[in-house]
């Protein structure tokens, strides 16, 4: 039976915003655990980070429990049955990036439940009242989200519920203004005096979806009522010293496996692994995400062959082969792989671990704000496709193929690491980084601030290959990938296009530590139960 207290036993939290780790820290000095504090930080950066997350949006999560069992909660949405699909799209080719119809239902709030039911220890009240505050109150502007309202500010103008919350005076809202949402406030005080399960079967559903209905977004109450997250088993795949477990399709989390199977197949060790050879898997396993990735509930999705030892020497030799010369396919136009998600990691000195990812998809999401919840409405039904003869075509009560991958590593010398980052359809590529950079033996937060590359278009037509290079990468990294036929761009230094990564760890000794991204906003914290507890409030300065 899994014990669900354990929060005053030592607990490390990383997320991308100083007002998430606080809100974890609150919880945790209230009694609860590492799966509270995750909820916790995951609620207030719906209030703090509105461009990469939100209660409109979706999450998948992985939980391992302090006797080694894991289970994935898959709350990602599908799409409305306002509609039929050929009434919506008409001629259009391709789906729309922002809008109405690229909304479907917002699985959020389902995660958080299953969460909180799977291995959390206290009231969903006390878990969402730091959240509350900070909407109630206000927070400062960070520059993450000032420099994505100045980015995104012509659709900020266009839709009339985001300009009223980040518009002031017809000028767009800049970094340390106090961002006010008591609507948002009054949701998260719905759900916390109702219950979770009300965003869909309860008040705040039936506001929802009245505010959708004026916004031609093509999700009922019905479809509301409907929604299930799906707790699964996770995909794990073991590799020589350690595991890793991630989310099943939907999720494009195998092409992480795929990935780090194909570079051990051709290496020794991880700091022999050839970036070019690197790059070439990660554009073919995204190749094949492209392709094939759908939901499993309405389309048959291959994978268990690529998650072999031949399946990763094959995948090994043909990127060996395309660095020597062999020609590459054509890549399709894809959406880019930045992304605008959150990861939010803990873990208990117990071996509890919580990695949580959430997102709107892009920024701002589909660019609605429905104005009676307060909720911005992600986009994740960007990812559909209007091809009748693909697996992910869109339909409705079919969920996309997604790009969150939540991650959890276990070593075989009993240390157990939450992984979690922003990066769009280059999760899989950063997760890969980050696990190689663990095991040359760096800590947390030199893992996640260590120089970063990503394979992939930079826009919304852009095809995948193209590699972003930070301004920092080992020089003989940048001379193996140059060595590839993919086109180099020279990214900055802390280059937010190759995501926003949080970890959390323990040691089999029961040694907590864990790092935030310097890219992010954000910090990390170890809490050991007392007034003494250590607090990092945040990684080095960002830089933009």
């Amino acid at each position: 039976m899994f014990d669900h207290s354990g929060g005053n036993h030592g607990v490390a939290v990383a997320a991308p915003h100083g007002a998430a780790v606080d809100a974890a820290r609150t919880v945790l000095e209230a009694g609860g655990n590492a799966v509270d504090a995750a909820v916790a930080a995951a609620a207030a950066l719906t209030v703090v980070y509105p461009h990469m997350c939100s209660m409109g949006g979706d999450v998948i999560a992985i939980l391992r429990r302090a006797d080694g069992t894991q289970v994935c909660i898959n709350a990602s949405g599908a799409y409305g049955s306002a509609a039929p699909a050929d009434e919506l799209f008409g001629s259009m080719k391709s789906m729309p990036i922002t809008g109405p119809l690229t909304v479907s239902v917002p699985g959020a709030v389902s995660g958080w439940a299953a969460l909180l039911e799977a291995g959390g220890s206290l009231p969903a009240a006390t878990v969402l009242a730091p959240a509350i505050r900070l909407a109630r109150e206000g927070v400062p502007v960070c520059p993450g989200l000032a420099e994505a309202i100045e980015h995104d500010r012509d659709a900020l103008y266009a839709d009339p519920g985001m300009r009223s919350k980040f518009v002031v005076a017809n000028r767009p809202v800049s970094e340390g203004q106090v961002l006010v949402q008591p609507e948002l406030a009054c949701t998260l005080e719905d759900l916390a005096g109702e219950g979770l399960d009300s965003f869909y079967r309860g008040r705040t559903a039936a506001l929802l979806a009245t505010g959708m209905r004026k916004l031609g977004v093509p999700v009922i109450e019905d479809d509301l009522h409907r929604h299930r997250p799906s707790v699964e088993q996770p995909l794990i795949r073991d590799f020589p010293g350690f595991s890793v477990a991630t989310a099943r399709p939907n999720s494009q989390g195998y092409t992480l496996l795929r990935s780090l199977g194909a570079a051990f197949a051709g290496s020794s060790s991880p700091t022999s692994v050839d970036a070019g050879v690197l790059a070439e898997i990660f554009y073919d396993s995204d190749e094949h995400r492209d392709a094939h990735l759908a939901d499993p509930r309405h389309a048959r999705v291959e994978i268990e062959g690529l998650l072999t030892p031949h399946g990763y020497q094959r995948a090994f030799e043909q990127a060996a082969a395309r660095v020597a010369g062999f020609p590459r396919l054509a890549s399709a136009a894809t959406p880019r792989p930045g992304g605008d998600t959150v990861g939010v990691t803990a873990v208990a000195r117990d071996g509890t671990a919580v990695s949580l990812i959430q997102s709107v998809f892009h920024s701002f999401g589909s660019q609605l704000l429905e104005p009676e919840t307060g909720l911005v409405l992600h986009n994740r039904a960007a990812s559909f496709s209007l091809d009748a003869g693909s697996p992910n075509c869109v339909k409705a009560g079919q969920r996309p193929a997604h790009t969150l991958v939540p991650v959890i590593m276990t070593l075989d010398d009993g240390t157990v690491a939450a992984h979690g980052t922003m990066g769009g359809k280059a999760q899989s590529q950063i997760h890969t980084q980050l696990i190689l950079r663990t095991l040359t033996g760096l800590t947390p937060q030199e893992t996640v601030a260590a120089p970063r590359f990503v394979v992939g278009g930079f826009d919304a037509a852009g095809t995948n290959g193209k590699v972003l290079v930070e301004a920092s990468l080992e020089a003989t990294a940048v001379e193996q990938i140059s060595r590839t036929t993919l086109s180099i761009t020279q990214g900055k230094e802390l280059d937010g296009y190759v995501g926003h990564s949080m970890i959390a760890r323990v040691t089999a000794r029961g040694s907590l530590d864990a790092g935030a991204d310097p890219r992010s906003d954000g910090g990390a914290l170890v809490f050991e139960g007392s007034p003494r507890n250590r607090f990092r409030s945040k990684p080095p300065d960002r830089t933009t």
